[in-house]
């Protein structure tokens, strides 16, 4: 019991200190240079321009509206969060609207900007949970496309929102500042999402498999996976291993397998969202085809 609430509770800090980081970056950075990473945040930008409306407002007011139709389509646990998510975000918003703002470059602005708002929305998604706008909306996309990444959708959502921003502005300094900013935006959410859960994929074609896969199993403590194969070149039968580890272990994996066969054909890709013995226990669809 006693780890549940101590869970539950590091995800609402986690939620809130992405909140705060979030709005840190529109407040102080974006929005002073009339630019926006996407989302609700650039109706928001049009709205405070236009008509002085608060940014923790129409947060809060279009949110009410997103959630209204698409709650039904998240998990029981992050229906929850994503109202404290967006209620979070509202709040920071409101909090640091009084903080010095920086409009002096507006490519150091972007810069910034777009990685704070990236590095909040990576720490709310990685909980399952939601600020609201744009990363809400991917969110139950996913649930319809989950071999699309959220990062990926959240990229496709604010592309069509940055154009119209960049109408209402007509500028297209505008649009190109907030382009980078979603791109950067979208790449350092990736990257949080994704921290910790790196992983390399390593296949080795070699006459001492067996040696090999031996080896790497009392060694490395990773599962190693036979497939037979047929090289055309040399007409022979042969046996592909294959191996997933952790980034810091593939050069001594390398080293390990030059080491018994300096004759080895190796192949090493990047392989994201491993779970299972070894790495991540829990994926982020675990929760939302809950």
């Amino acid at each position: 019991m006693k780890d549940k609430i101590k869970n539950i509770s590091s995800e609402y800090i986690c939620i809130a200190i992405g909140a705060v980081v979030m709005a840190m970056g529109m407040n102080l950075f974006l929005v002073p240079c009339k630019l926006s990473s996407g989302g609700v945040g650039a109706i928001g930008t049009i709205l405070l321009y236009l008509f002085n409306i608060p940014l923790s407002v129409t947060n809060l007011a279009f949110n009410a509206v997103l959630f209204a139709f698409g709650y039904k389509y998240l998990g029981k646990g992050s229906v929850v969060k994503t109202v404290a998510g967006i209620v979070f975000l509202s709040a920071a918003l409101e909090l640091t609207n009084r903080l010095p703002r920086f409009d002096d470059d507006m490519f150091i602005a972007t810069v910034i900007g777009g990685a704070l708002v990236g590095i909040g929305v990576g720490f709310v998604v990685r909980v399952e949970a939601s600020t609201g706008g744009s990363d809400f909306a991917a969110l139950i996309i996913k649930k319809f496309l989950p071999y699309i990444s959220v990062a990926s959708l959240i990229l496709i959502i604010d592309s069509i929102i940055v154009i119209v921003f960049g109408l209402v502005f007509k500028s297209y300094t505008i649009v190109f500042y907030s382009a980078i900013a979603m791109f950067i935006s979208s790449k350092v959410t990736d990257a949080v999402v994704n921290f910790g859960n790196e992983a390399k994929s390593v296949y080795v074609i070699s006459k001492k498999s067996d040696e090999i896969a031996k080896t790497v199993m009392e060694k490395f403590e990773r599962g190693v996976t036979g497939v037979y194969s047929k090289g055309l070149y040399t007409d022979e039968d042969g046996m592909m291993l294959l191996c997933v580890v952790a980034p810091r272990e593939l050069p001594r994996l390398i080293h390990t397998v030059r080491k018994i066969d300096k004759n080895a054909f190796a192949i090493t890709s990047d392989a994201r969202e491993v779970f299972g013995e070894g790495f991540k226990e829990k994926t982020e669809y675990d929760k939302i085809f809950e």
